[in-house]
């Protein structure tokens, strides 16, 4: 197999033998658009080119409808796994949750073209984020009713169609995502049992649990009730006993605050005992010249 580049930038390749079996059917669509050097052979050709990439949108539709079958007649099993789950894993290379999705886009625009649709979603997402909706319980949502109303929507507007517009249009109550959490992948399955019985987005569950702890966090029942904010010192009236160990911290703060304002400039020594100011005891008693030169404390 020639490894070189032709100008088209698609490595040559002359036989189907080179690839594996199932690239087989994607060797058939290179020999049409690549190997064939005329180009009004293939101008006459261009419905079998747009065919191509037409079937190639679509793919997804047939991908869903393997994975069902698989599922539904635990094919797997025969294959050596224990469930579905771990063929995905394994076999599929992708995670249940994105398989499950692309069985439920595949199954959204099949329905779509059995009712007389020709443009369709041309990819999971767009698929997924039309069918999302019906997860809700108790709603009288229409798929083709919303994919029709979609398809004017973009014709009108000049637009193309996205997985970002679908949603917009159908899931209008929808915020915007945020920040992202990465949780383990059992109890990302879990949130998404729950959320699909809920009938629910799993982000919005999961928002709805983080929001629902920190509110039981910081409730303040009977038990927790918050304790009113503690009074200004200089407004306490009630005598309240002291330790030995109290009376030492008091004698130890109330020197430190002497000190502090013996070094200021502003408080030099005097003999007029208007000028001395009044001195603060944690007792209450008010002083003037006691114990040194402080001041009553601003209130």
């Amino acid at each position: 197999m020639s490894r070189l580049f032709d100008q088209f930038g698609f490595a040559n390749c002359f036989s189907p033998k080179d690839l594996p079996a199932w690239g087989e059917f994607i060797w058939y669509s290179y020999e049409d658009l690549y190997l064939c050097n005329n180009s009004v052979d293939l101008e006459d050709r261009i419905d079998r080119i747009e065919e191509i990439w037409t079937k190639a949108s679509y793919s997804y539709v047939e991908e869903g409808m393997a994975y069902n079958i698989i599922k539904v007649y635990k094919l797997y099993e025969k294959l050596g796994f224990k469930d579905f789950k771990e063929y995905c894993l394994k076999r599929v290379k992708k995670t249940v949750w994105r398989v499950e999705h692309i069985i439920k886009a595949a199954q959204t625009t099949w329905n779509l073209l059995l009712n007389g649709f020709e443009e369709l979603p041309s990819n999971v997402s767009q698929a997924y984020a039309l069918y999302e909706p019906t997860k809700k319980k108790d709603n009288d949502y229409d798929i083709e009713t919303a994919w029709q109303d979609i398809l004017h929507r973009c014709e009108e507007e000049n637009t193309a169609i996205t997985a970002g517009l679908i949603e917009k249009t159908v899931s209008p109550e929808k915020k915007k995502r945020g920040s992202r959490v990465k949780l383990p992948e059992d109890v990302m399955a879990k949130l998404r049992e729950e959320a699909e019985a809920k009938g629910q987005d799993p982000d919005d569950l999961a928002a709805d649990i983080i929001k629902e702890y920190f509110a039981v966090e910081h409730d303040s029942g009977p038990d927790t009730e918050t304790a009113a904010e503690p009074e200004p010192i200089n407004n306490l009236k009630v005598p309240v006993s002291k330790t030995p160990e109290t009376k030492t911290w008091e004698e130890d703060l109330e020197a430190l605050v002497q000190e502090r304002y013996a070094n200021e400039n502003n408080y030099g020594t005097t003999t007029d005992s208007s000028a001395v100011p009044e001195v603060f005891h944690p007792e209450g008693d008010i002083s003037p010249g006691d114990k040194g030169q402080v001041r009553r404390p601003p209130t």
